[in-house]
């Protein structure tokens, strides 16, 4: 790469531009959390369908669908098992985000300045926990739903791997 007669801008004041990079950063890191929360909430979505119509084999405590050939695998324990996690994970996901975002309205509009710089130190905290905790749980939400799908779950006609592929990126852009 070469950049020999490339222009550039000032981003911000002079001498204070990587500190403006950061505060950009953190919410990039914060939005791309987000993106893993999303990506988890899609395989989850898609997976919960998929089980109720996938038909394979008999519930272990007896038929749940009689009039069929087999039951739908989400009467299967191991899949229900997998289902629930991705649940979890999703909203547990979703509550801290929320908690996170809370802080950061609290670090700008409130009222008490004490207030305002525990919420910013909070937030600077939380900001890389939550990135890497949100795109490390999506990851393991979409894993467990591409198992769900099973072997569907590696064609891209279900969509499960564009969701692997794209959390798994998540993990990697913007740090940690």
């Amino acid at each position: 790469m070469n950049f020999d007669g490339a222009s550039g801008w000032l981003v911000g004041e002079v001498n204070k531009g990587l500190a403006a990079m950061f505060t950009m950063m953190n919410y990039e890191r914060l939005s791309i959390g987000i993106q893993g929360i999303g990506c988890a909430e899609m395989s989850y979505q898609s997976a919960v369908a998929y089980a109720r119509e996938r038909l394979q084999s008999r519930a272990p405590t007896g038929p749940v669908a009689r009039d069929k050939a087999a039951d739908p695998i989400i009467v299967h324990p191991d899949v229900r098992r997998m289902l629930l996690t991705m649940k979890a994970l999703t909203e547990g996901g979703r509550a801290f985000s929320t908690y996170v975002g809370q802080q950061l309205d609290l670090a700008k509009y409130a009222e008490d300045q004490e207030e305002r710089s525990q919420a910013e130190a909070l937030v600077a905290l939380l900001t890389p926990v939550a990135k890497a905790f949100f795109t490390d749980t999506g990851l393991e939400s979409c894993v467990l739903g591409q198992q769900v799908f099973g072997g569907h779950g590696y064609i891209r006609e279900w969509g499960q791997e564009q969701l692997v592929r794209d959390v798994r990126i998540a993990q990697i852009y913007e740090g940690t």
